[in-house]
């Protein structure tokens, strides 16, 4: 039976209407079970940290992206895998990605916006897979993405506006790869990066055009490169670089006057290539260079006054690793008459015999050392000081031995006054020329200690008046004198005796 509407029973719904509101209630039910609760849902064989929203899949031979990731995760690892490509929508159900690892899988395609969905993404890591290519657009849309691996596949060249959506990247790294040819527009669009690596490639050369975009670089490594010269104004536009480190070319032989102009380098690092000299005219213009690592070089002849450009140049390393030759420092100083020279070790011992050892000291003021073990680590100080001792200069050379090893690594380094120090190696004349100059630290010292006297000098002064001042007063200001008169004298008849007296004041 169906009541009236204005019956005081219940009202019973159609059966069309009640149909409907069933299948409405099963429907959000459905819809319930199937959408996975926040932080409970996890792919089978992964690990899920509900906490840090993380999600890591890391070698569990997945073929594809699993199902099941919540939607909320930040961190994906699918790590050590065998993915083999990764498609434009394969991400897209989770927009909130800020790091993704796909390091060391089979990827060999990227697609064009594979990544476009996740416009939070900041960390991308694709190192060790078997990419040969990247597409123009692969990286599209990543607007924030701050850090970006590549290294470790396979890829041979670097196409133009390969990287033109990365406004935001910080940190590239391209190395391990079959590189040949970096086009001139590739990192066109890399307005905020600040650190590149290259390494490990078959790079023959370095085109300046193609670093030109890279304005805000501040420190540059390019390692393990087939590089057999540095032309002219190769870094002419990275007016922000910092530090450039240049390790392993083997084939390096030339480094042009002019491969640094235009920079403003604070360290630079030439190690392990070919060069047979010091690339003096090179340093021409690094007036505020710190820093600088010339080791493992086949450096025979040096320049004279090779380094007097660099200003502010606080450490030079240079380690020799040819064994049994011996490396002779020589300090030297000029003046008339000729100035003393003393070497102190690190013992605070002065070196003035000549000995047979490891360590020796020659007539001419040269320190020669064959070999260092740990036992002569430590720094060695050369004062140099004029005949009458008012002026002295100070240069340091610090020496870490290696154990089972003929290499020995030697810094010289500025210390408290200027001066000069001079280099000799016996074996082949090499020769290197420092100029050491007054910094601010020692100016700031040496006025306090001349303060601190001239204030002590002062206070005794005012010490000794005080001592005075306070004992005049106890002091008698008039006294008597009593004379007698010598008997050749006449005596008046006036004289009251032969005895007189008077009274004197003393002021």
């Amino acid at each position: 039976m169906i009541g009236s509407p204005g019956s005081a029973g219940c009202a019973l719904v159609p059966w069309p209407r009640m149909w409907q509101w069933v299948l409405a209630a099963s429907l959000v039910a459905v819809i319930t079970l199937t959408l996975p609760g926040r932080g409970q849902a996890c792919p089978p064989r992964c690990e899920c940290s509900a906490q840090l929203r993380s999600v890591s899949c890391q070698r569990r031979r997945l073929i594809n992206i699993p199902e099941g990731i919540p939607t909320e995760t930040q961190l994906l690892d699918l790590s050590k895998n065998r993915l083999r490509w990764v498609q434009a929508g394969d991400l897209a159900p989770y927009p909130r990605l800020e790091e993704v690892d796909l390091s060391e899988n089979l990827i060999a395609t990227l697609e064009p916006n594979a990544f476009a969905t996740l416009q939070s993404l900041k960390v991308l890591k694709l190192r060790g897979n078997q990419l040969k290519l990247v597409p123009m657009g692969a990286f599209a849309k990543l607007g924030n993405l701050t850090s970006l691996d590549l290294s470790e596949n396979k890829m041979v060249i670097l196409l133009d506006y390969t990287f033109q959506d990365l406004r935001s990247l910080k940190h590239l790294e391209v190395g391990d790869n079959d590189l040949v040819y970096i086009s001139h527009k590739a990192f066109s669009g890399l307005l905020g990066l600040e650190d590149l690596t290259i390494e490990r490639c078959n790079l023959t050369s370095i085109s300046g055009q193609t670093l030109s975009y890279l304005r805000s670089l501040v420190t540059l490594r390019l390692r393990h490169l087939s590089i057999i010269a540095l032309e002219d104004q190769n870094f002419r536009k990275l007016s922000n670089l910092r530090g450039l480190d240049i390790d392993h070319w083997p084939y390096l032989e030339y480094i042009s006057p002019v491969s640094f102009q235009g920079l403003d380098l604070h360290w630079l690092s030439i190690t392990n290539t070919n060069i047979t000299s010091v690339p003096s005219a090179s340093f021409k213009n690094l007036v505020h260079l710190t820093h600088l690592n010339l080791s493992y070089n086949p450096i025979s002849t040096l320049e004279p006054w090779a380094f007097k450009d660099l200003l502010r140049l606080k450490e030079l390393i240079m380690v020799i690793a040819r064994e049994g030759q011996p490396v002779s420092f020589l300090c030297r100083a000029e003046g008339e008459p000729a100035p003393a020279i003393v070497w102190i070790s690190p013992q605070r011992r002065r070196i003035t015999a000549k000995s047979s050892g490891r360590i020796t000291v020659l007539p001419s003021g040269t320190l020669e050392i064959r070999y260092a073990q740990l036992t002569d680590s430590g720094t060695y100080i050369c004062i140099a000081s004029n005949a009458g001792g008012n002026d002295t200069y100070f240069a340091t050379l610090t020496v870490r031995g290696q154990p089972l090893d003929a290499a020995s690594a030697f810094f010289l380094n500025r210390s408290l006054y200027s001066g000069e120090f001079f280099n000799d190696t016996n074996l082949n004349s090499t020769r290197v020329y420092l100029k050491f100059t007054l910094d601010l630290t020692t100016i700031l010292v040496s006025t306090a200690m001349g303060c601190i006297t001239f204030l002590g000098v002062v206070l005794f002064c005012f010490l000794l008046l005080f001592v005075w001042s306070r004992g005049r007063g106890q002091r008698k200001n008039n006294f008597t004198v009593e004379y007698s008169f010598r008997k050749s004298e006449p005596v008046t008849g006036s004289s009251s005796g032969g005895t007189r007296k008077f009274n004197m004041k003393m002021i």
